[in-house]
């Protein structure tokens, strides 16, 4: 191929990533972003939704290190390569908050969890234990509408741990 057609294929690939076209995404090199398939589904929720909370059923863990991808400070935690769920907010919320709980969870062991999110916009929020338990919490105040990548990690390498995800826009509502 000549350099003029090794340049175009290159610009005609850049100009679809910047369209959008194909809009699944890799964050930092090894999450899939922006793409519609998850491990435990998706829901879209409007500002106001019920039931409030929305529990999702979950697995945690994964092969892929997450302390190690640069993501933003917390984000610790082994996870898969695509979102243990999606959601979709079709309305800006005032506060949503996102949670985990594993029964019997402590602190750097097989049962501690982490909770990797990345917002409408594109920035990661993650957190590894909140409200004195091992069970992350990430708070989106003034959350824009759009798509939140949700991921679940395992602090631990090698360990998964069955646990609640839960989606809340009420206070009270943590671990």
């Amino acid at each position: 191929m000549s350099r003029s057609g090794i340049v175009s294929v290159v610009g005609l690939s850049c100009a679809l990533a910047a369209s959008g076209f194909g809009s699944e995404v890799i964050g930092q090199g090894s999450l899939i972003i922006g793409g519609s398939n998850s491990n435990f589904g998706s829901s879209n929720l409007a500002s106001g939704f019920m039931p409030d909370p929305v529990n999702i059923h979950v697995t945690s863990g994964g092969n892929l290190d997450a302390g190690s991808m640069g993501l933003g400070s917390g984000c610790v935690g082994h996870v898969t390569r695509q979102p243990d769920y999606i959601l979709h907010l079709t309305s800006r919320s005032p506060s949503l908050r996102i949670y985990v709980t594993v029964p019997g969870a402590a602190p750097v062991t097989p049962t501690d969890t982490t909770l990797l999110v990345n917002s409408a916009h594109g920035n990661w929020h993650c957190n590894d234990d909140s409200y004195g338990t091992a069970n992350p919490t990430v708070d989106l105040p003034n959350a824009a509408p759009g798509q939140y990548d949700i991921w679940i990690g395992s602090y631990q390498s090698g360990h998964n741990v069955a646990g609640t995800l839960h989606i809340t826009e009420i206070d009270s509502n943590h671990p």
